[in-house]
């Protein structure tokens, strides 16, 4: 294997994770300010989880 091309690969994967991630966190941060209940801040802290966890899944296989 050649090392630029796994430089490469784990570029691609942590930049798709952290590129796309960072609308996730916004989107439930912003939800959070605009309605304040603690339902729901539960229920963002598990979807930021699930979301965050399938993101870097499909981050992976886009970047093989």
């Amino acid at each position: 294997m050649d090392l630029f091309f796994i430089f490469n690969v784990f570029r691609n994967i942590i930049s798709t994770f952290f590129l796309d991630g960072i609308w996730v966190v916004g989107f439930f941060y912003l939800l959070n300010k605009t309605f304040e209940s603690e339902r729901l801040k539960r229920v963002s802290i598990y979807a930021i989880g699930l979301i965050s966890i399938l993101l870097f899944f499909y981050s992976v296989m886009v970047s093989m």
